[in-house]
Protein backbone atom coordinates (compact mmCIF):
# COMPACT_ATOMS: atom_id res chain seq x y z
CA UNK A 1 0.00 0.00 0.00
CA UNK A 2 2.53 2.22 0.76
CA UNK A 3 4.84 1.55 -2.43
CA UNK A 4 1.22 2.58 -4.21
CA UNK A 5 1.06 5.97 -2.59
CA UNK A 6 4.46 6.91 -3.47
CA UNK A 7 3.92 5.69 -7.33
CA UNK A 8 0.80 8.11 -7.52
CA UNK A 9 2.61 10.85 -5.38
CA UNK A 10 5.43 10.37 -8.10
CA UNK A 11 3.23 10.42 -11.23
CA UNK A 12 1.41 13.24 -9.99
CA UNK A 13 4.46 15.04 -9.44
CA UNK A 14 6.10 14.74 -13.21
CA UNK A 15 2.44 15.73 -14.36
CA UNK A 16 2.52 18.85 -12.84
CA UNK A 17 6.08 19.65 -14.15
CA UNK A 18 5.51 18.39 -17.39
CA UNK A 19 2.57 20.93 -18.16
CA UNK A 20 4.27 24.22 -18.07
CA UNK A 21 6.77 23.08 -20.04
CA UNK A 22 3.70 22.02 -23.11
CA UNK A 23 2.43 25.15 -22.85
CA UNK A 24 5.91 26.95 -23.00
CA UNK A 25 6.55 25.17 -26.18
CA UNK A 26 2.82 26.09 -27.50
CA UNK A 27 3.54 29.38 -26.70
CA UNK A 28 6.73 29.39 -28.71
CA UNK A 29 5.66 27.42 -31.22
CA UNK A 30 2.46 30.19 -31.97
CA UNK A 31 5.15 32.97 -31.46
CA UNK A 32 7.18 31.60 -34.30
CA UNK A 33 4.06 30.86 -36.37
CA UNK A 34 3.46 34.62 -35.81
CA UNK A 35 6.78 35.66 -37.08
CA UNK A 36 6.51 33.63 -40.32
CA UNK A 37 3.30 35.27 -41.25
CA UNK A 38 4.18 38.76 -40.69
CA UNK A 39 7.00 37.79 -42.53
CA UNK A 40 5.38 36.36 -45.37
CA UNK A 41 3.20 39.78 -45.52
CA UNK A 42 6.43 42.05 -45.67
CA UNK A 43 7.62 40.04 -48.66
CA UNK A 44 4.33 40.19 -50.07
CA UNK A 45 4.24 44.07 -49.53
CA UNK A 46 8.06 44.38 -50.95
CA UNK A 47 6.60 41.96 -54.05
CA UNK A 48 3.69 44.60 -54.43
CA UNK A 49 6.05 47.94 -54.17
CA UNK A 50 8.60 46.54 -56.41
CA UNK A 51 5.99 45.36 -59.32
CA UNK A 52 4.66 49.30 -58.62
CA UNK A 53 8.04 50.66 -59.08
CA UNK A 54 8.78 49.02 -62.04
CA UNK A 55 5.27 49.76 -63.53
CA UNK A 56 6.36 53.48 -62.64
CA UNK A 57 9.82 53.61 -64.10
CA UNK A 58 9.99 55.13 -67.56
CA UNK A 59 10.96 53.55 -70.52
CA UNK A 60 14.83 54.59 -71.91
CA UNK A 61 15.41 53.29 -75.32
CA UNK A 62 19.17 51.84 -75.78
CA UNK A 63 19.48 54.45 -78.84
CA UNK A 64 18.98 57.96 -79.12
CA UNK A 65 16.74 59.11 -81.99
CA UNK A 66 15.44 62.27 -82.88
CA UNK A 67 12.49 64.26 -83.83
CA UNK A 68 12.40 65.34 -87.77
CA UNK A 69 8.66 65.87 -88.20
CA UNK A 70 5.36 64.88 -89.65
CA UNK A 71 5.36 63.94 -93.51
CA UNK A 72 2.68 62.38 -96.18
CA UNK A 73 3.00 59.55 -97.69
CA UNK A 74 0.73 59.75 -100.80
CA UNK A 75 3.20 56.88 -103.19
CA UNK A 76 1.51 53.75 -103.54
CA UNK A 77 4.61 52.46 -105.67
CA UNK A 78 7.05 55.93 -104.76
CA UNK A 79 6.82 55.81 -101.53
CA UNK A 80 9.14 58.39 -99.02
CA UNK A 81 10.52 55.23 -97.38
CA UNK A 82 11.04 51.60 -99.61
CA UNK A 83 11.50 49.90 -96.33
CA UNK A 84 8.52 48.36 -94.17
CA UNK A 85 10.62 46.41 -91.55
CA UNK A 86 7.54 45.31 -89.00
CA UNK A 87 4.19 46.30 -87.79
CA UNK A 88 1.88 45.74 -84.56
CA UNK A 89 -1.08 44.30 -87.27
CA UNK A 90 -3.72 44.59 -84.33
CA UNK A 91 -3.13 48.06 -84.33
CA UNK A 92 -2.07 49.57 -87.52
CA UNK A 93 -5.13 47.85 -88.86
CA UNK A 94 -6.97 50.09 -86.76
CA UNK A 95 -5.14 53.24 -87.89
CA UNK A 96 -5.63 52.42 -91.04
CA UNK A 97 -9.64 52.61 -90.37
CA UNK A 98 -9.40 55.46 -88.08
CA UNK A 99 -10.17 53.71 -84.92
CA UNK A 100 -8.70 53.29 -81.72
CA UNK A 101 -10.34 53.17 -78.24
CA UNK A 102 -10.51 51.01 -75.63
CA UNK A 103 -8.10 48.44 -74.64
CA UNK A 104 -6.39 49.10 -77.52
CA UNK A 105 -5.65 52.89 -76.50
CA UNK A 106 -3.85 51.78 -73.32
CA UNK A 107 -1.61 49.42 -75.46
CA UNK A 108 -1.22 52.27 -77.81
CA UNK A 109 0.32 54.35 -74.95
CA UNK A 110 1.90 51.58 -73.30
CA UNK A 111 3.82 50.42 -76.67
CA UNK A 112 4.11 53.81 -78.75
CA UNK A 113 7.89 54.58 -76.83
CA UNK A 114 8.74 50.75 -77.33
CA UNK A 115 7.71 50.26 -80.72
CA UNK A 116 10.22 53.41 -81.58
CA UNK A 117 12.91 52.28 -80.17
CA UNK A 118 12.55 48.59 -81.38
CA UNK A 119 12.30 50.80 -85.48
CA UNK A 120 15.02 52.83 -84.38
CA UNK A 121 17.35 49.79 -83.81
CA UNK A 122 16.15 47.90 -86.66
CA UNK A 123 16.93 50.59 -89.33
CA UNK A 124 20.49 51.10 -87.55
CA UNK A 125 20.95 47.71 -87.82
CA UNK A 126 19.76 48.04 -91.46
CA UNK A 127 22.35 50.54 -92.26
CA UNK A 128 19.99 53.56 -92.29
CA UNK A 129 19.65 56.33 -89.62
CA UNK A 130 16.36 57.54 -90.58
CA UNK A 131 12.79 55.73 -89.70
CA UNK A 132 9.64 56.41 -89.87
CA UNK A 133 5.78 55.68 -87.85
CA UNK A 134 2.99 55.08 -89.90
CA UNK A 135 -0.22 53.87 -89.40
CA UNK A 136 0.39 53.96 -85.98
CA UNK A 137 2.27 51.13 -85.49
CA UNK A 138 4.32 50.29 -89.10
CA UNK A 139 7.88 50.51 -88.72
CA UNK A 140 9.33 51.75 -92.48
CA UNK A 141 12.96 52.86 -93.51
CA UNK A 142 15.12 53.61 -95.94
CA UNK A 143 18.61 55.37 -97.24
CA UNK A 144 19.89 58.46 -94.85
CA UNK A 145 19.22 59.99 -98.32
CA UNK A 146 15.87 59.23 -98.57
CA UNK A 147 13.66 61.92 -100.17
CA UNK A 148 10.86 61.86 -97.09
CA UNK A 149 9.03 64.98 -97.45
CA UNK A 150 8.96 64.62 -101.23
CA UNK A 151 4.88 64.73 -100.36
CA UNK A 152 4.93 67.82 -98.23
CA UNK A 153 4.56 67.82 -94.62
CA UNK A 154 1.66 66.37 -93.21
CA UNK A 155 -1.08 67.14 -89.77
CA UNK A 156 -2.20 63.65 -89.66
CA UNK A 157 0.58 62.67 -86.79
CA UNK A 158 -0.67 61.88 -83.16
CA UNK A 159 0.82 61.37 -79.40
CA UNK A 160 -0.49 59.66 -76.68
CA UNK A 161 -4.52 59.44 -75.93
CA UNK A 162 -4.85 59.77 -79.89
CA UNK A 163 -3.57 63.62 -79.49
CA UNK A 164 -2.50 66.16 -82.27
CA UNK A 165 1.20 65.28 -82.28
CA UNK A 166 2.76 68.61 -81.99
CA UNK A 167 6.51 70.67 -81.01
CA UNK A 168 6.32 69.44 -77.59
CA UNK A 169 5.42 65.49 -77.93
CA UNK A 170 7.83 63.52 -76.97
CA UNK A 171 7.13 60.60 -79.37
CA UNK A 172 4.42 60.40 -82.00
CA UNK A 173 3.29 58.16 -85.12
CA UNK A 174 1.89 58.66 -88.54
CA UNK A 175 -1.92 58.08 -89.48
CA UNK A 176 -2.72 56.64 -92.83
CA UNK A 177 -1.16 58.13 -95.47
CA UNK A 178 1.57 60.06 -92.88
CA UNK A 179 5.18 59.30 -91.24
CA UNK A 180 6.40 60.81 -88.64
CA UNK A 181 9.82 60.75 -89.27
CA UNK A 182 13.09 60.01 -86.84
CA UNK A 183 16.54 59.95 -87.47
CA UNK A 184 18.98 58.18 -85.32
CA UNK A 185 21.68 60.13 -83.22
CA UNK A 186 25.09 57.76 -84.58
CA UNK A 187 28.72 58.58 -84.98
CA UNK A 188 28.12 56.45 -88.35
CA UNK A 189 25.27 59.09 -89.15
CA UNK A 190 26.18 62.59 -88.08
CA UNK A 191 23.42 64.18 -90.01
CA UNK A 192 21.25 66.51 -87.67
CA UNK A 193 17.44 67.29 -88.79
CA UNK A 194 18.44 70.58 -90.33
CA UNK A 195 21.27 69.31 -92.50
CA UNK A 196 19.25 66.48 -93.83
CA UNK A 197 16.33 69.04 -94.87
CA UNK A 198 19.54 71.16 -96.47
CA UNK A 199 20.38 68.05 -98.48
CA UNK A 200 17.21 67.67 -99.54
CA UNK A 201 16.61 71.43 -100.39
CA UNK A 202 19.55 71.23 -102.28
CA UNK A 203 18.90 68.26 -104.58
CA UNK A 204 15.28 69.74 -104.90
CA UNK A 205 16.92 72.50 -106.16
CA UNK A 206 19.21 70.51 -108.49
CA UNK A 207 15.87 68.44 -110.40
CA UNK A 208 14.86 71.79 -110.65
CA UNK A 209 17.41 72.94 -112.48
CA UNK A 210 17.82 69.98 -114.68
CA UNK A 211 14.37 70.19 -115.20
CA UNK A 212 14.43 73.74 -116.73
CA UNK A 213 17.70 72.63 -118.67
CA UNK A 214 15.63 69.87 -120.41
CA UNK A 215 12.84 72.43 -120.94
CA UNK A 216 15.16 74.67 -122.63
CA UNK A 217 16.84 72.11 -124.57
CA UNK A 218 13.36 71.02 -125.63
CA UNK A 219 12.39 75.35 -126.84
CA UNK A 220 15.79 75.46 -128.46
CA UNK A 221 14.97 71.41 -131.06
CA UNK A 222 11.19 73.01 -131.51
CA UNK A 223 12.60 76.39 -132.43
CA UNK A 224 15.70 74.88 -134.90
CA UNK A 225 12.45 72.40 -136.47
CA UNK A 226 10.48 75.38 -137.14
CA UNK A 227 13.49 77.26 -138.76
CA UNK A 228 14.55 74.11 -141.22
CA UNK A 229 10.84 73.88 -141.90
CA UNK A 230 10.74 77.72 -143.03
CA UNK A 231 14.02 76.87 -144.75
CA UNK A 232 12.41 74.50 -147.32
CA UNK A 233 9.55 75.99 -147.89
CA UNK A 234 12.05 79.13 -149.10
Amino acid sequence: MGKLIWILLLGFCLLVSAKPGTEKEAEEADDDAGEEAEGSAEEAEDAGDAEEEEEEKEFVCNLKYKRIGCYADKGKKDKPLVSFMESDEDLSVQGKRGKIKGNSMDKFNGELPKFACKCANDAINGGNAIFGLQNLAECWSGPDDSKYDKDGPSEDCVTFDMAKCDDNSEVCAGKKHANFMYFVDSPDHTKTAEEAQKELAEEKEKEEAEKKKMEKKKKLKKKKGKKAKKAKKE
